[in-house]
């Protein structure tokens, strides 16, 4: 089966991440709070995904777990936002497939090691799942920095909660509001 694969919901985060940068000091961005992992670390994380599902396709083996780990993307905005903007375009390059190809898929699922599970996958079910992953970070992202910067409404929630509320908007400005009736 032949479809268009298309990665500009992964692009639309992407350039949204590019906006909370501009936004943030390095030390804003590098900071702890708590327990949790600084935003920095959290981006990185998502950034690294994109990169190793780009890096994977020429052989259609992504291996997730392939991730360099590299703490200059936890800490500088600056090599974030290089990083972000070669992620961009090289997702811009894969307008042009049209096929659905297929590709195996590597992630560690336990603590414990053994050989490497590969699962099969398509182009187009790895860009779902890197909207997902990455919506799922934006939003711990948006509660990191709740209290230091007000971040796109967008920022951090799924499409289909975003279509979900645009529908239920559109459903209440068509309803005919009753008019009171007088005697």
């Amino acid at each position: 089966m032949i479809m268009r694969v298309s990665p500009a919901a992964n692009r639309r985060c992407l350039e949204q991440a590019l906006g909370m940068l501009d936004r943030l000091t390095d030390h804003a961005y590098a900071r702890r709070r708590g327990d949790w992992a600084p935003v920095g670390a959290q981006f990185r994380h998502v950034l690294e995904h994109y990169q190793c599902f780009l890096d994977g396709l020429a052989g259609r083996r992504i291996d997730y777990d392939a991730r360099p780990r590299d703490p200059c993307l936890e800490s500088s905005r600056t090599a974030a936002r290089l990083a972000t903007e070669a992620v961009i375009a090289r997702l811009e390059e894969l307008e042009a497939d049209t096929s659905d190809c297929s590709v195996l898929v590597q992630m560690q699922t336990a603590t414990t090691s053994g050989d490497p599970e590969w699962s099969a996958s398509s182009l187009a079910r790895e860009l779902q799942f890197l909207v997902s992953h990455t919506v799922h970070h934006f939003a711990l992202i948006k509660l990191l920095l709740a209290d230091e910067l007000a971040l796109d409404p967008d920022f951090g929630t799924a499409p289909s909660t975003l279509a979900h509320g645009q529908a239920r908007h559109r459903e209440s400005s068509d309803a005919v509001s009753p008019v009171p009736m007088r005697d």
